[in-house]
């Protein structure tokens, strides 16, 4: 199963419209209290966004965003409430104007995860050599007669 799409979304999320002029942050308002890296998970009753600039459809008049439902959401977990599903990089919502809002952001921080066997390898070799008490080494036998 691919993990494309699969990073929830967060507070503060960029967002565009394909119809908009401008990206727009998504605010988090129906969510007081889960969290992802210390911001506020973003879920399905979330829908305040500014306006996307101006819109394609209205002949390029200001965007006043008209949102729908939003789709390709987490719809395996329920926060608050049964109708409040985690958002996901993936998740897409309708207006009702005619443009399609997609996520380009979710404002997760990517984490580093461990090295590879062999990188591990590579610089647990160049630690231990800085210090040569750590190899294990038995010194020298020291001759005196």
């Amino acid at each position: 199963m691919s993990q494309t799409g699969q990073k929830y979304v967060c507070n503060g999320a960029v967002c565009r419209c394909d119809k908009g002029s401008l990206p727009s942050q998504l605010r988090v308002l129906t969510n007081p209290t889960v969290t992802v890296q210390g911001k506020l998970m973003a879920t399905t009753l979330d829908k305040l966004f500014m306006p996307f600039g101006t819109c394609l459809v209205k002949n390029n008049t200001p965007c006043f965003p008209m949102l729908l439902m939003w789709e390709k959401y987490f719809d395996k977990v329920s926060l608050m409430s049964p109708a409040q599903h985690p958002l996901l990089e993936k998740s897409t919502i309708r207006c009702a104007i005619g443009g399609e809002v997609s996520v380009v952001s979710t404002l997760q921080l990517k984490v580093p995860g461990l090295p590879l066997p062999a990188q591990a390898e590579g610089v647990r070799t160049a630690s231990m050599s800085l210090c040569p008490l750590l190899l294990n080494e038995q010194p020298a036998p020291n001759p005196t007669t």
